[in-house]
């Protein structure tokens, strides 16, 4: 079996007996490995980036299968918290919830065991004199021989028909709309191979719609996979124009210096400006820089449209990691769509979000499986925007009275079958499950009319 077995692609191996494994976090492994001196490349026998948490299933699996790598080095900029989390799971054996469960318990302590007390965690700048005071052979594998785990178990996909491309789903906050996204990824999505070797579900241009997620005050459900401070640490990405070392840029840096120009700057100008404008966009697609570049960013534009008395934002992002990355993107955009009606004292409106590629990896379909299964409310009820309507009947007549979402009449439409309501009002309507009520309640109308039934909307015909 070739070696790494998870990952192959995605990490550079110096040395095939090489004892030293060098964990990145957001620093670009190949920053890292040009950092090393070539008299001490021999002694490193793999260099991998750990993005997430989750990750460090796959360090668990892959260093069972190569004992030689007895030694680990932990270093580069932390800007998901991965490293913070796994040093705290090597001292305190904390966050064991998140391992696959065919992972032994006592294998599992056997890693930490080991590995405890030989993982250096070392800044980037030491590591060529960390690693000059070691000797260059290997003294000693971690464990006598290899294991190779079963993989974690994945459920048995159906492929269901669909509209192949766009997607539109909304919700109010963030954590109820991203159950609903899982949801039609594994659902409707479509296996295919990624660029890094791995299966991966996806659908064309998921079109996201969040109404009412405060960005200063977010709803974070218990069920989402990090926290405030995770969400702190990973704002900087996109509301500054800093660029960290080991990282070749971020977000923010495109967005807010561009060859020396600050779009969102740009764009709140703009609009101070023209309040009707159109123009007030900001891109991070570099086309010198990007067009072929591997490490091309995957928010790709945002623009800013004022429409009423709100500041509605939309965003475009050619490839979403739908479970790993979407919550955390859609947390921060609101943040820079808040700077924006802030600077131009207006209020927010809607936050729309396309995802081209909207993917998840094989490695998360189970995760994400469990966690709709668990989370996921069986009725996904909103308030349609466009508006709702009472079911009468009255003078031998079917009548549908139109309100807006405030409450305030808009037009009624009238007819003696729950077909001829239909045709006149179903563009009007815009949810599936607000078309399914009010068939069903067409339906009952038309049969008390028929029958000379007392109609009441939402009860029982009583026959």
């Amino acid at each position: 079996m070739a070696w790494p077995k998870y990952y192959n692609n995605q990490i550079i191996i110096p040395s095939p007996e090489g004892y030293f494994g060098i964990i990145t976090g957001w620093s670009k492994k190949e920053h890292i490995n040009d950092l090393i001196s070539a008299a001490n490349k021999n002694k490193i026998g793999a260099i991998g980036q750990l993005y997430s948490k989750e990750g460090i299933n796959y360090i668990i699996r892959n260093l069972f299968l190569n004992p030689k790598i007895s030694q680990l080095i932990v270093t580069g900029k932390d800007l998901s918290g991965s490293l913070k989390f796994f040093q705290d799971f090597l001292n305190t054996g904390k966050g064991q919830e998140i391992l696959h469960k065919e992972l032994p318990s006592d294998k599992i302590q056997l890693f930490i065991d080991w590995y405890k007390t030989n993982t250096h965690f070392i800044a980037e700048e030491d590591l060529n004199s960390f690693l000059t005071q070691k000797p260059i052979a290997n003294q000693i594998n971690w464990i006598k021989e290899t294991i190779d785990f079963p993989d974690q178990e994945q459920r048995e996909k159906i492929d269901f028909p669909s509209e192949e491309i766009c997607f539109r789903l909304e919700d109010k906050k963030i954590a109820d709309l991203w159950l609903k996204v899982l949801d039609r990824v594994l659902k409707f999505g479509v296996n295919k191979m990624s660029q890094y070797s791995e299966m991966q579900r996806e659908l064309i241009n998921v079109t996201t719609i969040i109404s009412d997620e405060d960005p200063d005050n977010p709803y974070l459900s218990d069920f989402l996979y990090f926290n405030k401070q995770d969400l702190e640490n990973y704002y900087p990405q996109l509301m500054t124009d800093r660029i960290f070392e080991g990282v070749e840029y971020t977000y923010g840096s495109r967005l807010r210096n561009f060859n020396g120009i600050n779009q969102i700057e740009a764009l709140i100008n703009d609009l101070k400006t023209n309040n009707y404008s159109r123009r007030a966009i900001a891109f991070t697609w570099d086309v010198m820089k990007d067009t072929g570049n591997p490490k091309s960013p995957c928010i790709n534009l945002i623009n800013a449209l004022i429409q009423g008395d709100k500041l509605y934002l939309s965003t475009y992002m050619r490839s979403n990691d739908m479970y790993r990355a979407w919550p955390q993107n859609c947390f921060a955009l609101r943040k820079v769509q808040k700077e924006i009606a802030d600077a131009l004292n207006i209020k927010m409106g809607k936050l729309c979000f396309i995802s081209n590629s909207a993917h998840i990896y094989e490695r998360d379909f189970l995760a994400a499986s469990e966690m709709v299964d668990k989370h996921k409310t069986k009725t996904e009820c909103i308030q349609d925007p466009r508006g709702s309507f009472v079911i009468n009947v009255e003078n031998e007549k079917i009548i549908a009275s139109h309100f807006s979402p405030e409450g305030q009449f808009i037009q009624k439409f009238v007819g003696t079958t729950a077909t001829e309501i239909n045709n006149q009002i179903f563009t009007f309507i815009s949810d599936v499950l607000h078309a399914l009520d009010l068939g069903r309640e067409l339906m009952k109308a038309e049969l008390a009319l028929k029958n000379n039934l007392t109609y009441q909307q939402d009860r029982e015909l009583k026959i």
